[in-house]
């Protein structure tokens, strides 16, 4: 646990820097001027395969926006599970479009990556994992922009980890709710 908390910890330190120092030398330009993009997200997965894998999940996205996608980008998370304290941390690439380039209320999210894992006693180990989703736009300003997702998430496990700690599927199947928002 700890060195997935730290590792974590890192990341989101080299993640938000080069944020921080953007959003200071560029005040004056608005959302839709910017091609650089920073996001945050709060949400929970309920495991609809009943492995107790619900989970409590904080993501932090930086990436690439301009008409065509809401983000291009990568991201990190912490995703706890609450019933069994597992920790999972996502690293991966993500999609945000809404294949046009006039505003649009809806759009498409898709994620790709790899989740380093902390299960019960066992070493940290990793394996894939990805989401498709939709999501609306609830609010927009100069200067941010919110939005609400729902979203089909799976796990991989490969026939080691799952026998490393009891799993019998191979995928474990999630729907997630996300509220984000992007600076």
């Amino acid at each position: 646990m700890h060195f997935s908390f730290r590792f974590f910890l890192v990341m989101a330190a080299v993640i938000f820097m080069p944020a921080v120092t953007f959003a200071q030398t560029s005040e004056t330009r608005t959302l839709e001027e910017k091609h650089f993009a920073w996001g945050v997200e709060i949400g929970t997965s309920i495991d609809v395969s009943g492995y107790d894998s619900s989970t409590l999940n904080g993501d932090v996205l930086i990436g690439y926006r301009n008409d065509l996608f809401n983000l291009l980008g990568v991201g990190i998370g912490i995703h706890h599970a609450m019933g069994s304290g597992d920790n999972y941390i996502p690293l991966y690439a993500t999609l945000r479009t809404s294949f046009s380039k006039v505003p649009k209320l809806f759009f498409m999210s898709v994620k790709f990556g790899y989740s380093f894992n902390t299960i019960g006693d066992a070493d940290t180990f990793g394996d894939t994992n990805a989401s498709l989703g939709g999501g609306i736009n609830l609010g927009k300003s100069r200067k941010f922009r919110s939005y609400l997702m729902l979203a089909y998430e799976f796990r991989h496990f490969n026939k080691k980890h799952r026998e490393i700690v009891s799993i019998e599927n191979q995928n474990i199947s999630m729907m997630s709710l996300t509220l984000g928002f992007n600076f």
